[in-house]
Order: structure tokens, then sequence, then C-alpha cells
């Protein structure tokens, strides 16, 4: 159980450096809010601060809901992580204690801002050019022709990729059960 306790706080270490680093970049090449530098065709680096939560949702929450809301929910999810995932974990397993490092790293990386700053700061802009006149889901115009995914930085990514490991990790776990049932 302790080696998947370092791999858990090694691989959050990790992120959570990486981060923090990404950001404090971000925030002296960019300067200002809304500050953009084309990074290669389809990417960008733009400063957004982000006082709501994944793709700016509750951003309308009065300043002292969203200070309470926001200090709380990291403690709270990494307390139902460990009460229902990372406490089970057998030894042999990678998957799970690997998705768990990057979930906690992420979580720890916003958190830091959070108490920083007030907000988490993104920086990746991520878009496509189209000529038609909507976009993919989950992308929106910002400027004519131009789909945009919501502003990102290292932590969120290490969640979203944390989440798509959760869910083959589930599947697989599922899958193993059955077998060992017929």
């Amino acid at each position: 159980m302790k080696k998947i306790y370092a791999l858990i706080f090694s691989l959050a270490t990790l992120i959570v450096a990486a981060d923090q680093w990404t950001k404090n970049i971000a925030l002296e090449a960019l300067q200002t809010q809304g500050r953009s530098i084309p990074w290669f065709d389809g990417f960008h680096f733009t400063l957004v601060y982000n006082y709501g939560a994944a793709f700016g949702m509750l951003n309308d929450l009065g300043e002292g809901v969203r200070t309470v809301f926001f200090l709380s929910l990291p403690l709270f999810v990494l307390g139902i992580l460990w009460w229902t995932y990372i406490r089970k974990f057998k030894v042999t397993e990678r998957l799970g204690p690997v998705a768990m490092g990057l979930v906690v790293g992420g979580a720890l990386g916003n958190f830091i801002d959070r108490v920083r700053f007030g907000y988490v700061v993104d920086f990746i802009d991520w878009f496509y050019k189209t000529e038609g006149s909507s976009c993919i889901p989950l992308f929106f115009f910002i400027s004519p022709n131009t789909c945009h995914w919501p502003v990102f930085n290292i932590a969120d990514s290490a969640i979203s990729v944390a989440m798509v490991l959760l869910i083959g990790h589930s599947f697989l776990t599922n899958n193993n059960q059955k077998a060992q049932k017929v």
C-alpha cells in the first residue's frame, strides 16, 4: 500500500510543480488578462482569470459563496476519492493510482491558485478555424470563423486525463470481476 501512496504523491507533486511553473511563466509573459501570444496553428497562450468552475461555470456566484465553495470543494472531493478509490487499490494496480495522482495534483494546482489569487490562472487557448456558422460541441465562437475550447491549464489537463483513466479503470475492473464470476 505504501507503494501506491508513493506513486500517487509523486505524480501529484510533479503535476503541481509543472502546473505552477507554467502558470508563473504565463503570468510573466502575458501580464494582462486577455493578452494572447500565438504558439502554433490552433494554439495560443491567452491569459484568462477563471473565477468560476470548469468552463467558467458558477462565475455568477457571489464572491463570499464562491470562496467558501471553491476552497472546501477540493477537500471534500479528495476525501470522497480516498474513501471510494484510493484505500481500495490493490498493490498490483497501476492505472487507478496514476489517475488518482493526476486528480490530486490537478486539484491541488488549482486550489493553490484560488488561495493565492482568488481565481484560477488559465492560459492554453485551443481553437480551430471554420467557414460555417456553428462549432462542434463544447467549442464556442470568440471571433468570426474561429471556434475555441474554453481556455485551460496543466492542472485541468491532468484532471481530464485522469477522468478518462478512471473510466477505463472502472471498465477493466468490472470486466475482470465478471470474468472471475464465470
